[in-house]
């Protein structure tokens, strides 16, 4: 629905209210109109709610501690806000080592940490509506290419992580986007874009604004006071310790991760010692059975390959009454499509909450495979539900502790 609380149309405010109804299970006190505008369709409502629920959002600004290197290495930082009040970001994308934070931490973790940025972001907008007495529900985004190397953002495991995680901002944080700026592209820049490309919305593509070196400072400052920019991006900020004019207290400027932050693959799984192995065939796969006893039990792995990539998922094995019943079809419920993944590069790891009891099975599937049999090392465990589960999704120490008391 393309409208706003305050201008709707009879129509759209009939279709505001009956979708209200529908979903009034399991709305909070704080989901009010504007918040429904920006879902307005309930499968995705109840699908992103949950994913809250599973990935514990609602506790990373409070009871999620990230890793030194994150802190340290990961560029970006809300620096101030545009003339209407909305938060704006810079971050340094042309600055990111990619694979040196690959190297030296988990990918949940990024992911996570990710999210966490996306929760301080939403929390800003919280505390400017409340200070201006008016609905603050957009961010900015300025995005620095200087520096950037296209073959970063090629590398495999790079492009799925990066395409992940835009996925994740389409389907859980709808209609925040008010512009990005895209400053200082390189020439080959469309050829980046369209990696990426395929997986943004229509309405997000329209958005974003490219400029080249020395072609965006105007631009930037219809939008935003030059008070609220760093010197280094056209402002007038300086950084309060040290009076650098690229404010890094504020806008972490990544670079390159020192070798001592890396791990070995295996010092990135968890349980490295007490990993079970498979060599799964060409042209075959293996199944991995499990029991699931209790709702929200979380189903969690971590694994490895030899020298080459293996296809994974998870699903649920249907019961007998499902399959009689007038909602009959596949034999499996897929929880984690099936999809390739470069697990000899980097070690894949996830996790995934689950509502109903039965039994689940995780495949490693190489029957796209002709000629080579894999080797898979891997840890799959089954963790029955906390007495807090949001906040033990939150912290990974206290996921961590629960399996080793397992």
């Amino acid at each position: 629905m393309s409208a706003n609380v305050g201008v709707l149309t009879e129509e759209q405010d009939e279709k505001l209210e009956m979708f209200r109804t529908a979903v009034d299970d399991i709305l909070r006190p704080e989901h009010d109109d504007y918040y429904l505008l920006r879902w307005l369709r309930e499968k995705m409502l109840r699908t992103s709610l949950n994913w809250r629920s599973q990935i514990g959002a609602d506790f990373l600004l409070d009871d999620y501690e990230p890793s030194e290197v994150l802190k340290k290495y990961y560029p970006g930082g809300l620096v101030g806000h545009d003339k209407e009040g909305c938060p704006v970001w810079i971050v340094p994308l042309g600055d990111l080592d990619i694979r040196g934070l690959f190297y030296s931490a988990k990918k949940t973790e990024i992911v996570r940490y990710t999210i966490r940025l996306l929760e301080m972001s939403e929390e800003d907008m919280r505390v400017k509506t409340e200070e201006l007495g008016r609905i603050i529900e957009k961010h900015v985004f300025i995005l620095d290419m200087e520096n950037f190397s296209v073959k970063q953002m090629a590398w495999k495991p790079a492009l799925d992580m990066i395409t992940q995680l835009v996925t994740l901002f389409e389907d859980n944080y709808p209609e925040r986007l008010k512009r990005i700026f895209v400053i200082n592209a390189p020439k080959y820049y469309p050829v980046a874009y369209a990696l990426v490309k395929p997986f943004l919305a229509d309405e997000t593509a329209k958005k974003i604004f490219v400029y080249g070196k020395g072609m965006w400072r105007d631009k930037l400052h219809e939008l935003i006071d030059p008070t609220e920019l760093p010197v280094h991006w056209g402002g007038t900020k300086v950084d309060p310790v040290d009076g650098d004019l690229r404010c890094p207290s504020v806008v972490c400027c990544g670079g390159q991760v020192p070798c001592s932050y890396y791990t070995t693959p295996s010092r990135r799984l968890s349980i490295d010692q007490n990993m079970d192995s498979v060599i799964v065939d060409k042209k075959s796969f293996h199944i991995i059975e499990l029991n699931v006893v209790e709702p929200r039990t979380m189903i969690r792995w971590e694994f490895k390959t030899e020298n080459y990539d293996i296809a994974f998922c998870i699903y649920r094995q249907r019961t007998i009454e499902e399959l009689k019943g007038p909602n009959s079809g596949e034999d499996e419920e897929m929880l984690v499509p099936n999809q390739r993944v470069n697990s000899h590069l980097v070690p894949e790891d996830g996790f995934v909450v689950v509502e109903k009891p039965g039994k689940y099975c995780a495949k490693f599937d190489n029957s796209y495979s002709w000629y080579r049999s894999k080797r898979v090392f891997y840890n799959i465990s089954v963790v029955p539900p906390s007495k807090d589960s949001a906040k033990a999704y939150a912290n990974e120490d206290h996921v961590n502790e629960v399996e080793s008391i397992k």
